[in-house]
């Protein structure tokens, strides 16, 4: 009978260690299996990003090789599928976007009757855009036509001085967060040498000409007729010193896509001159590319 006990215990105490290790071997195979997993997910990114970062440089490479103007035969399929008018592209799974910065408004730097038509043509009633452009006007120490400098004014280190971050424009009193990202993909701090009407967006070519010539110009464009000689035909725009007829040096670059399930995205602007001492420099980058500047 004791006997009997006993193998009885022992086999209990068998039991049990056997349980325990069972519990220890599971727990090893899941802390395994999370580790794998995890492993498996910085392997993903790092690949992620070494593949956005090559796909960047093909760009970049591109851009300083190959002929910005329209109808250029090429064999580069980056070259083949762009455009320099804001419309999105799809090359090697990752949709790009480029904008010519001289197809933006430049940020004032004397005056800001063409800011405040912008604000008008955005849907800002008169008295609201008049206000708003005068608060830019006081924060760059511009001062207004038919009048001096406001006692108030908030200016850039009490001075004034031109903008040098998109954000700045949050400190203007009326300026909400539609506006300023509506703003935001129109006007650029880069020094742009002219204006391009051929690559300009929808609302600046309307500060300059009636909806009826605007809604030829974008289908010419989307049709791919738009040039110098179809700009003239349609909208008796000519090229000057301040008209640009074609795109450069400064572009807006936008990448966006997917790689393994991860999100990717970046934006940044360069100024493209492939025959200076200094072919290409980085204007701006957003380390967080949201869609707006911040």
């Amino acid at each position: 009978m004791m006997q009997s006990r006993q193998c009885g215990i022992a086999l209990v105490q068998v039991l049990l260690v056997t349980a325990i290790i069972m519990l220890l071997v599971m727990a090893l195979s899941l802390t395994a299996a999370d580790q794998v997993k995890r492993a498996q997910a910085l392997k993903d990114r790092s690949e992620a990003s070494l593949y956005l970062h090559s796909r960047e440089v093909a760009m970049l490479y591109t851009l300083l090789t190959e002929s910005l103007l329209p109808g250029q035969e090429t064999s580069n399929p980056y070259a083949a599928s762009w455009n320099f008018h804001g419309q999105p592209f799809v090359v090697d799974g990752l949709e790009f976007t480029l904008q010519d910065q001289s197809g933006l408004m430049r940020f004032p730097v004397s005056g800001v009757s063409d800011f405040e038509k912008l604000l008008t043509t955005l849907g800002r009633g008169p008295t609201e855009a008049r206000d708003i452009a005068g608060r830019l006007a006081d924060w760059m120490g511009i001062a207004q036509p038919g009048g001096s400098q406001a006692d108030d004014a908030m200016m850039r280190g009490a001075t004034g001085d031109p903008v040098q971050y998109f954000g700045e424009l949050r400190f203007l009193a009326g300026m909400d967060e539609q506006l300023y990202r509506q703003l935001a993909e129109l006007m650029t701090l880069y020094p742009t040498p002219g204006f391009n009407p051929l690559t300009a967006p929808a609302p600046l070519l309307r500060t300059r000409m009636p909806e009826s010539t605007l809604g030829a110009i974008i289908e010419a464009r989307r049709n791919g007729e738009l040039d110098q000689g179809s700009l003239w035909q349609i909208a008796r725009i000519g090229m000057d010193e301040t008209t640009l007829p074609f795109p450069g040096p400064g572009v807006g670059v936008r990448i966006a896509g997917e790689y393994r399930g991860i999100t990717l995205r970046r934006r940044f602007v360069v100024g493209v001159q492939p025959h200076d001492r200094q072919p290409l420099t980085s204007w701006s980058r957003d380390r967080f590319a949201g869609g707006i500047p911040k």
